[in-house]
């Protein structure tokens, strides 16, 4: 019996990790594409809560638990800071990361609405790197140019974002985001069923 339950633990760990890393990847390649265009930059939180749903959900089934959640959700604002970004990307992250796990503990971590609604919140996780637009914006335009952007660049995105910008994305990060699980239950619903998720 403990063999059977180690093996299980070790099995749930490596699919955490294996859908963590695919998190990171989608993140990293959908920020590849989308961080050289403003427009399509101001989109990146959008696109990733879309795009990202399936890999969420899936995680949740094969590996449910707080912690790959958590993870999950301060890795990206790792990879800012490790690449020179203002560094305040956790002050975001982590009460995101905190929120979307204890929503997904509520049900369990395989009710497929209450996972639906902690993705939502996860994918804020994201507006770590935004933030700074609207809260530290002569700092934000700064270093952005310093760091090798252009001045079209930033002033595209500084004309693109008055004040109401910030809640019209996060609102779409969360309908997007609701649009991805929607797509998620409808392509996976045969291994979310398995899984006892729907």
């Amino acid at each position: 019996m403990k063999s059977q339950r180690k093996n299980q633990s070790s099995r749930s760990a490596i699919a955490a990790g294996v859908f963590i890393a695919l998190y990171l990847v989608t993140y990293v390649i959908i920020g590849v594409i989308c961080m050289p265009v403003a427009v399509l930059f101001l989109i990146m939180p959008e696109a990733v809560a879309f795009f990202a749903a399936p890999t969420y959900h899936m995680m949740l089934t094969k590996s449910p638990g707080g912690a790959p959640i958590f993870i999950a959700a301060i890795l990206p604002s790792i990879v800012l800071i490790a690449s020179g970004h203002i560094p305040i990307a956790p002050l975001v992250a982590v009460p995101s990361g905190i929120l979307a796990l204890l929503i997904a503990r509520h049900g369990g971590y395989r009710n497929f609405k209450w996972n639906t609604i902690s993705h939502m919140f996860f994918s804020w996780n994201l507006f770590g790197g935004f933030v700074p637009i609207w809260f530290m914006r002569d700092y934000f335009f700064q270093t952005t140019l310093e760091g090798g952007m252009s001045q079209v660049f930033c002033d595209t995105v500084r004309a693109l974002t008055p004040w109401w910008m910030l809640p019209v994305m996060m609102i779409a990060t969360v309908v997007c985001s609701l649009l991805g699980s929607m797509f998620t239950r409808k392509v996976l619903y045969k291994h979310l069923e398995k899984a006892g998720v729907v």
